[in-house]
């Protein structure tokens, strides 16, 4: 069972500003300019390709998703550590089934920004629409090794457990997720992790019944 890719990110993140190294043949005052100018550079592209990686998200919100896809594009060009980009971009791909394409992205978002498990999650879920599941469950783990009470993680993990047929392993990541959901008072999360217990137990039944 593969679950639905992640809904767009319109939060804007701004990466780190590169700063000039201290060379030489610069006086402290004509270095101090130099920088001041450079990351006005940066602070301009960041502005612009934010307006790109806003228009993308408009228009795949319109179901416009080449024209969304062309804007994400647009926005890395001006500004290559614009993290949500690399994401928005990710999640326009897969949305398509191009889910190399997407792992790709999401791997350039995790390499500016390796704290976001929003990003692993993605990854993973790319990962496994590959066929890749042992790779897709590293990604959720690593999710969870960063936040350990997120029940998307382990949600994802179990799925991707159940899809590699390891279903010891993917009963104990669901019970997790449900109970994270309970703490959480998510009525949506429990029903659907009952929904994929179900399908498993189903699919156990018809398997031996066939035998």
């Amino acid at each position: 069972m593969t679950q639905a890719l992640l809904p767009l990110q319109v939060t804007v993140v701004i990466a780190s500003l590169v700063t000039l190294s201290t060379g030489r043949g610069y006086s402290f005052e004509a270095l101090q300019q130099r920088s001041q100018n450079h990351q006005q550079i940066a602070t301009d592209n960041l502005r612009q390709a934010e307006a790109h990686n806003n228009k993308g998200v408009e228009l795949a919100e319109q179901g416009r998703v080449a024209e969304a896809i062309a804007a994400f594009n647009r926005a890395i060009k001006i500004y290559p550590k614009y993290e949500n980009a690399h994401n928005n971009l990710g999640l326009a791909l897969g949305s398509q089934k191009q889910f190399f394409e997407a792992a790709v992205e999401f791997q350039h978002a995790l390499a500016i920004n390796p704290q976001n498990i929003e990003t692993y999650n993605n990854l993973g879920i790319a990962l496994g629409s590959q066929g890749k599941f042992s790779e897709a469950i590293s990604a959720f783990q690593q999710a969870i090794e960063i936040e350990p009470n997120n029940p998307t993680s382990h949600q994802n993990l179990g799925v991707a457990f159940w899809s590699q047929g390891k279903k010891p392993e993917a009963v104990i990541s669901l019970q997790k997720a449900r109970k994270l959901y309970s703490v959480q008072n998510n009525t949506d999360g429990i029903n659907h992790i009952e929904q994929i217990l179900q399908q498993m137990e189903l699919s156990e039944q018809g398997v031996g019944s066939r035998e």
